[in-house]
């Protein structure tokens, strides 16, 4: 991952350590070896931006980013729309209902 500055060289800390065994995503979201060495260790570190790919340390995450930008930001995308928080239905007839309820409730109370 690049600096903020866009030096693609400087890896940042655009990754998290993370347990495969531990993991809340799932296992075929999740990679257990490192996308550079293909090493399996303990922890990985997942790319915060994409978490599609992990490495084992700064150095593998450093050597991998020429090839990882190209599909980085695409693959983002997909899973910023995958886990978006859905929102509750407004047109629900039980809230509704309620809601009117209690609206001619108050109307006659006052």
């Amino acid at each position: 991952m690049a600096d903020p500055s866009g030096n693609p060289d400087t890896p940042t800390s655009a990754a998290t350590e993370t347990s495969p065994a531990k993991s809340s995503t799932t296992a075929s979201t999740q990679p257990q070896t490192c996308a550079q060495c293909a090493k399996s260790p303990d922890t990985l570190k997942q790319c915060l931006k994409c978490h599609s790919v992990s490495y084992c340390g700064k150095d593998c995450q450093k050597a991998h980013f020429k090839s990882h930008k190209k599909v980085c930001a695409s693959l983002a995308q997909e899973y910023v729309k995958a886990n978006e928080p859905k929102m509750a239905s407004r047109s629900s007839t039980s809230a509704r209902g309620a809601r009117d309820k209690g609206l001619q409730k108050w109307q006659f109370d006052t």
